[in-house]
């Protein structure tokens, strides 16, 4: 017996990863219907009994757009495909940001522009972190990161001075939130699907 990982972002990753999940097959599991998976016994491919979260996952493109693509950027182990969704991401949080601080409009462009830096840093941060084993940046590797891939020096040294350590948090749980709500749903269909396959067994 096959049980869904419990990590709603390997999950997530999971129902991407085989690529016999057809929109077929996740309007059949939508409506209700059984959808043949799993493995040596029914002659399907590796990973199909993630179909039910694969429909979670089409279901909220269509009604939850942001969130889904909060969740593909998150997830998805192809980073290629995981980037096509980078600016919409980026810039819901810019958005959130904005809204949280009333000095925006008083900002210089420059430190604009550190702003922007630093939610893709922390993007990517929270991005290459999926089980929440890896060490949390630095400020030194937060600068290095704005410096070579952004082209966007901020000064480490001066990093709480600046008061970049309130906007790298700020930024932080925005992030956290909006994963917070793509996941809630996958993790709800995790729960579900794992405890059908238990009492199936």
């Amino acid at each position: 017996m096959k049980l869904l990982d419990s990590n709603p972002r390997v999950a997530w990753a999971m129902a991407h990863e085989s690529g016999i999940r057809t929109q077929a097959a996740a309007d059949l599991e939508e409506a209700g219907a059984k959808v043949q998976t799993s493995g040596a016994k029914s002659g399907g491919c590796y990973g199909d009994h993630y179909t039910p979260i694969y429909s979670a996952v089409k279901r909220m493109e269509r009604e939850s757009p942001l969130l889904a693509a909060v969740g593909h950027w998150l997830c998805l182990a192809d980073t290629g495909a995981a980037n096509q969704y980078l600016d919409d991401v980026a810039e819901a949080i810019l958005e959130l940001y904005v809204a949280k601080t009333p000095e925006w409009s008083s900002y210089r462009t420059a430190r604009k522009e550190r702003v922007e830096a630093l939610i893709q840093a922390r993007m990517m941060q929270d991005r290459n972190d999926m089980d929440g084993s890896r060490p949390l940046w630095q400020p030194k590797e937060v600068c290095f990161y704005c410096r070579e891939f952004m082209g966007v020096k901020i000064v480490s040294t001066n990093w709480r001075q600046d008061g970049w350590d309130k906007v790298w948090s700020m930024i932080g749980g925005i992030i956290a939130k909006l994963e917070d709500d793509a996941m809630k749903p996958i993790y709800k269909v995790v729960k579900q699907t794992n405890r059908l396959y238990r009492e199936a067994a």
